[in-house]
């Protein structure tokens, strides 16, 4: 772990910023939405409740990303996010379309997956090459779309994703304490609020894919994160039940969505891998 990572937990400890970020997720401000402020970032195509904005990076792009943000499924895209995710698509040379998804509570977990499948759809019909980014809770839709429709996508990246709802594992439990950013107890709360809006059978468990699932996904999160157990278990299960290409990049003592921090070296290297995996499985 780099030096500045560990000056930046010690002070999230000490600022209490885990109560900071679950005060956002549960008041969240959705009035402000940085595309409608900002509608020169690029083409928004609204699209069943969200919208669907695409940037392009490149004259000529040779590839495209499909980005879902994290936030709880509750918190509303921001500035670091877009930047993030935009350096990796003009590094790429790939057009950038951002799934603006719809939110809770005024939407159900339903309607994002719905939002998530049109958006997919839409983007695919241009012929490119997509490739799904996606970190925290907007992982958990990325992965209902790769489990759903692997023969679209070129390749998977996850960042700290948000993959398992009951957060009741012993090894999760137990990291809840220590865990900077994230508390547990919100995360239960907002995920009980999540799948009270799905009917059965709408969501995929994500631990038991089906043994035909192809591709190649990369995984990363920092080890001291609270979900870092069931990402290692997501992993593990891939590699041992399907046809995937799993590569699994962790950090020592990493916090939860380190890559929003920009200037850190993890954060640095983890966007280096995300784009040598998108040139090589699109062939440069």
């Amino acid at each position: 772990m780099s030096f500045m990572a560990r000056r930046l937990t010690k002070q999230f400890k000490t600022q209490n910023y885990k109560q900071t970020v679950a005060h956002s997720f549960l008041h969240p401000n959705q009035k402000v939405n940085i595309f409608k402020n900002n509608p020169d970032i690029g083409l928004i195509h609204h699209l069943n409740s969200g919208q669907l904005v695409t940037i392009d990076t490149s004259t000529a792009p040779k590839s495209q990303i499909l980005y879902f943000h994290g936030g709880a499924f509750r918190v509303p895209m921001n500035d670091d996010q877009l930047q993030m995710i935009r350096s990796i698509a003009t590094q790429t040379e790939s057009r950038l379309q951002i799934a603006d998804f719809p939110l809770l509570p005024t939407y159900s977990s339903a309607d994002m997956l719905n939002f998530a499948t049109s958006a997919l759809q839409a983007v695919v019909a241009n012929g490119l090459p997509t490739f799904l980014v996606a970190d925290s809770a907007g992982a958990a839709l990325a992965v209902q779309l790769l489990f759903r429709y692997p023969d679209k996508i070129a390749g998977t990246s996850l960042i700290s994703p948000w993959l398992d709802f009951e957060l009741t594992d012993a090894q999760v439990v137990s990291r809840a304490t220590n865990d900077v950013m994230l508390d547990i107890d919100v995360l239960r709360q907002i995920a009980a609020e999540f799948t009270d809006g799905l009917s059965n059978g709408q969501w995929l468990d994500v631990f038991s894919p089906s043994d035909s699932l192809t591709g190649s996904l990369q995984l990363f999160y920092g080890e001291n994160e609270l979900l870092a157990p069931n990402d290692k278990k997501f992993a593990t299960t891939l590699t041992a039940t399907t046809n995937m290409t799993i590569d699994v990049i962790s950090f020592r003592d990493a916090f939860h969505d380190y890559i929003l921090w920009d200037k850190l070296p993890e954060t640095k290297k983890t966007k280096k891998q995300i784009v040598t995996f998108t040139r090589d499985q699109r062939g440069a």
